[in-house]
């Protein structure tokens, strides 16, 4: 809902970086007016497979490729919109996945970004879960780094973006069930602890 479809899809050379098993490239695919080219990257060759089995046979706009985001084969400025949903997390050096989206971002162009915050009491929780050897693995995930929203806004800003729109959502109670105060978008003096976050990020030109 967040996306500008004339804007930043209609048309436009769309690069989404971790499209698991495709979902969101084929959404893209399937718009009335929609990208004049996808580029759907994923570090699992197992996932890229599962695509590719889909939704390949579904049109000659998505390109299907296994990428690593830490050091993409792109050229600079190669595309017009960038999407990276809950990726960077996982990663060993998010800082330089996020220069690499800027160098192969067009000046001008918007990276869409989302990924967990763990800034809160949900952050301090997870330090207890590591503390006593059981860490919190989000559904089992392989790797996960445990990003701070000031580390995350530091990246951004070593990269060269500039910050468009931010906001999060979900502040967390680390109870035995995980209780949720909010469903929408944090009131301002709650953003710095919000448990999901979101980015539109802008390229200078």
């Amino acid at each position: 809902t967040h996306i500008d479809k004339i804007e930043d899809i209609e048309n436009k050379r769309v690069l989404e970086i971790a499209c698991g098993r495709g979902g969101l490239a084929n959404y893209l695919n399937s718009l009335p007016l929609p990208p004049k080219e996808i580029v759907a990257c994923d570090y699992s060759k197992a996932a890229i497979d599962i695509a590719c089995t889909r939704f390949g046979s579904k049109g000659d706009r998505i390109t299907w490729r296994v990428e690593n985001i830490q050091a993409l084969s792109f050229e600079d400025d190669s595309f017009d919109t960038i999407i990276s949903c809950e990726t960077i997390e996982h990663l060993p050096d998010p800082a330089t996945a996020l220069k690499e989206l800027y160098r192969v971002l067009k000046p001008g162009g918007k990276l869409y970004l989302t990924c967990p915050n763990y800034f809160n009491l949900f952050g301090l929780w997870c330090l207890y879960r590591w503390c006593i050897n059981k860490p919190y693995t989000e559904g089992g995930q392989a790797y996960v780094n445990y990003a701070l929203m000031p580390s995350v806004y530091r990246w951004i800003r070593l990269a060269g973006f500039t910050i468009n729109r931010f906001h999060s959502s979900d502040l967390v109670l680390p109870v035995r069930a995980h209780f949720h105060f909010f469903k929408k978008q944090l009131k301002s003096i709650f953003k710095i602890l919000g448990l999901q976050t979101f980015y539109i990020l802008l390229k200078p030109r």
